[in-house]
């Protein structure tokens, strides 16, 4: 075989591999070990990978699908996700690619616990318990506003290598000093409790973030979840044993997948009990077969939610009264002021969700009717906390819902609508 045969057979069969890696026509057992990159790689989309320090020392990876000049937006993970929640369905169901093909400028954020893009500290390293002594709070209080500074900063730097103009329309830096620039923030679950802290503790976000999307967002859990007390304190003393082992990682990357190939009727059960009915049962341990879906997240995660659940209102993580008085100079953990938020809201909720249930998100509207502008139902008679991200009809259910509102929004026809 002369040499330029051998060229082109070469070529032929890299291209068949590629084709290999990136089908998502049939599920795949390595496509469940995929990590966001893989995806991203797979699809030869274009993409971009950002560190960002936070004030508290935390390296966190943002990628970005870059549109350049586009409207940015910034999907944001919540309890025990990652970006590979936007991505894991591959091009024709997943938002992140969606709005990549929409023309939109996307961003994908990596908080701080997940395995591997938010694992690293300038100081600390992920085996020490100093590195998980954070919750929602730390996310919203550092992570957010660190990722979102950061894109403005790159934003405007290409603006202005693109000649100014923009949202200004050219009128010069002291102008574009005037107008912040705006990010549409997508979010789900924890994420929105992440946005709110944001918001109260930082002010400014209010005039930066254009939009905020919730979907199953959660604020006060007290008598707004399907769970009862018997159930919570099952999970706390999950979390309390942990944390004697000095384990303050709760769920490292692949825990899941293999519990549940171990004790599939227990997965089941608390997968039914705890997160609602599935959109389709013969899914309902779907999301547990990938490695890195569900993983990360700390102890004091929980415990949060767990201290939210019990007082009946959105505060911050109480540490006791000594610790109090240090951090919040009062005996009592601080209660969230979130009447003051202004971002525009959109809440997305699913019937049989049992954490972010309709009376939850109804809660939530009643709490914030100057900034909830659309409380909206998926439609579907059975659609739980994890369908959001891989349900099989996540594109025309949740997807095509998303992109819609958020394009009547920007349009000034978003209407009023509370479902």
């Amino acid at each position: 075989m002369s040499a330029l045969s051998w060229t082109v057979a070469i070529k032929v069969l890299l291209v068949v591999c590629a084709i290999g890696k990136s089908t998502t026509s049939s599920p795949s057992e390595s496509r469940y070990k995929w990590t966001t990159l893989d995806w991203l790689e797979a699809q030869n989309v274009s993409h971009e990978l950002h560190n960002v320090t936070t004030e508290d020392g935390y390296q966190l990876q943002v990628q970005r699908l870059p549109r350049l000049g586009a409207k940015p937006v910034l999907l944001v993970h919540g309890l025990l996700g990652s970006s590979l929640g936007w991505v894991c369905l591959g091009p024709e169901r997943s938002l992140a690619f969606q709005l990549y093909h929409r023309e939109y400028d996307v961003w994908l954020a990596n908080l701080r616990g997940v395995s591997p893009y938010g694992r690293r500290h300038i100081d600390l390293t992920d085996v020490m318990a100093e590195f998980w002594r954070f919750s929602f709070h730390e996310h919203g209080a550092y992570d957010l506003p660190a990722i979102i500074d950061h894109m403005a900063e790159v934003t405007g730097g290409e603006q202005q290598a693109r000649g100014g103009g923009g949202e200004t329309g050219g009128q010069g830096s002291d102008e574009e000093e005037k107008v912040p620039r705006q990010v549409l923030l997508i979010g789900h679950s924890q994420a929105f409790n992440a946005f709110l802290v944001l918001c109260a503790l930082h002010p400014r976000f209010n005039q930066r973030i254009q939009l905020m999307q919730a979907m199953a967002p959660l604020a006060r859990l007290h008598r707004q979840v399907r769970f009862d007390s018997f159930q919570v304190r099952h999970l706390m003393k999950f979390v309390k044993k942990r944390q004697k082992g000095n384990k303050f990682e709760i769920f490292p990357p692949g825990y899941f997948r293999k519990i549940c190939q171990s004790k599939r009727e227990n997965c089941e059960y608390y997968a039914k009990q705890l997160v609602g009915s599935a959109h389709s049962n013969k899914q309902l341990l779907e999301a547990f077969n990938y490695e890195n879906l569900l993983q990360g997240g700390s102890t004091r995660e929980i415990k949060h939610l767990q201290q939210i659940w019990k007082s009946g209102d959105f505060i911050s993580y109480d540490f006791g009264t000594v610790e109090n008085l240090q951090t919040y100079h009062g005996v009592e953990a601080l209660t969230y002021n979130i009447s003051q938020i202004t971002v525009p809201i959109v809440l997305y909720f699913g019937e049989t969700d049992a954490i972010a249930t309709p009376e939850g998100v109804h809660g939530i509207y009643a709490r914030m009717l100057k900034s909830v502008k659309s409380v909206r139902r998926i439609n579907s008679p059975k659609f739980n906390h994890l369908d959001f991200l891989i349900s099989n009809d996540v594109k025309s259910l949740v997807n095509d819902k998303v992109i819609e509102q958020m394009e009547q929004f920007l349009g000034g026809r978003l209407p009023y609508v509370i479902e």
